[in-house]
């Protein structure tokens, strides 16, 4: 009788034990193609911007506003040579934003190292580069 209870418990374990064959099938309706395939045809026609943070480090209006913004994305650039740094113009105000930042974090601590340079920098959310793929 033992030896059939240790039958029973081993035939059990294996079963317990033993991975079985499983099909899953899985019914997508239609719609759901069609939803994805619009998705991907929206995404596509992005243009390489995402949601994030750059730091503001000038400001000008009025005259010489352009030259004055200019010369200050330069002189970033000949300090930080590797961060990238944009001229853009919003009537009447001309501003150097520098930086594609996935995180106010990040944009943060990256202000803090340019904070002796450019003291009136500040953090601003904005639509940034995608980061390059290495």
């Amino acid at each position: 009788m033992q030896n059939v209870y240790k039958f029973l418990f081993l035939t059990s374990l294996i079963v317990l034990i033993a991975p079985l064959p499983a099909q899953v099938q899985v019914d997508v309706p239609s719609d759901v193609h069609t939803l994805v395939a619009k998705h991907v045809s929206a995404n596509s026609k992005q243009s390489g911007k995402m949601e994030g943070f750059c730091v503001q480090i000038c400001f000008e209006s009025g005259n010489n506003s352009r030259e004055k913004a200019e010369r200050a994305r330069m002189s970033f650039l000949s300090k930080y040579p590797n961060i990238p740094a944009y001229v853009s113009f919003k009537e009447p105000n001309f501003r150097v934003r520098v930086g594609n930042f996935r995180t106010r974090a990040e944009a943060r601590g990256f202000r803090e190292e340019i904070l002796n340079d450019f003291p009136q920098s500040f953090v601003i959310k904005e639509d940034v580069m995608f980061p390059k793929d290495n």
